[in-house]
């Protein structure tokens, strides 16, 4: 959803479990994949398909995840594609195991807008269908804090800043090529705002992809891992875009970072000027972390 919102919904994630963790409501219902397939044979023994995921998307002991998402933003009327920006999101998870098997995460997400051939953030953006110049706004998400259960499903309300929702989610896999390990998720929802006639339309893919040696990995608790993502979506309330025919989708790459000056440079000079009320920096004896709480 970018720089836009779902009244207090903004976008993910992607990518992270965080958005769209938020976006799936309570008629999500555990992975079929988890409940299913708890293992998967490979090479004459077996992978653990909630252990190989949550390793692969979070981590399976207590401490700090970053995630890192960039692609292009594009308008599409029929079969016609106009890219539009590029949007650049940083995640910060904080993961603590719970006694039931899940875990609780909680996490600050901060999406910045740059000019599709540049990594200049933009201030303002002048919209290709209707001419108009809007505002640019940098608007964190969180933080907040969802728990996962054993089988790494989703505690979630049944609302999102008010606002009803309906929502499917799958994740398949994991499938195993020699070394290669991918894990996908695809979810879809209706977020029904007040005072639209139409709910927001989301449609989500993600492709998770890690190492089998790594993950295979007693010593493992957070495998490295790159992410690639696909979204369609209705417009962006924010653009006024009114009853205009069309939607918007995405493509975009991404990946796990292991602390937070391994971001990407745009995404950390572009978050820079946000207020540290969302965004602290906390010396430690071992290191420096980003607390997700204000």
């Amino acid at each position: 959803m970018g720089i836009d919102d779902v009244s207090a919904i903004s976008r993910r994630d992607l990518l992270t479990g965080a958005a769209v963790g938020l976006v799936a409501g309570a008629a999500l219902q555990p992975s079929p994949g988890h409940a299913a397939c708890p293992a998967r044979p490979v090479g004459g023994g077996t992978i653990d398909a909630v252990q190989t995921h949550r390793k692969l998307k979070y981590r399976t002991d207590a401490g700090l995840v970053f995630w890192w998402l960039r692609g292009v933003k594009y308008g599409q009327v029929g079969a016609t594609l106009t890219p539009l920006f590029t949007n650049h999101t940083g995640t910060i998870q904080r993961i603590q195991p719970t006694e039931d098997g899940g875990f609780d995460m909680s996490f600050l997400e901060v999406t910045i807008a740059t000019a599709v051939d540049n990594d200049m953030p933009l201030k303002e953006w002048k919209n290709p269908y209707t001419g108009e110049i809007l505002p640019v706004q940098v608007r964190p998400m969180g933080p907040t804090t969802v728990h996962y259960r054993a089988d790494n499903s989703r505690v979630i309300p049944e609302t999102i800043g008010g606002s009803p929702i309906e929502a499917t989610s799958e994740v398949s896999g994991p499938y195993v090529v020699g070394d290669d390990v991918f894990i996908s998720e695809v979810i879809q929802a209706r977020v029904y705002r007040s005072g639209s006639e139409n709910p927001f339309v989301v449609n989500d893919m993600s492709h998770y992809h890690g190492s089998l040696a790594e993950l295979s990995s007693p010593a493992t608790t957070m495998a490295a891992a790159t992410v690639s993502f696909g979204e369609i979506t209705g417009w962006q309330k924010w653009m006024n875009m009114g009853d205009r025919p069309g939607n918007l989708t995405s493509r975009t790459f991404g990946k796990k970072a292991a602390s937070y000056s391994q971001m990407p440079e745009a995404w950390l000079k572009g978050v820079a000027p946000v207020s540290y009320t969302h965004l602290r920096a906390h010396e430690t004896s071992s290191m420096i972390s980003y607390a997700v709480f204000c």
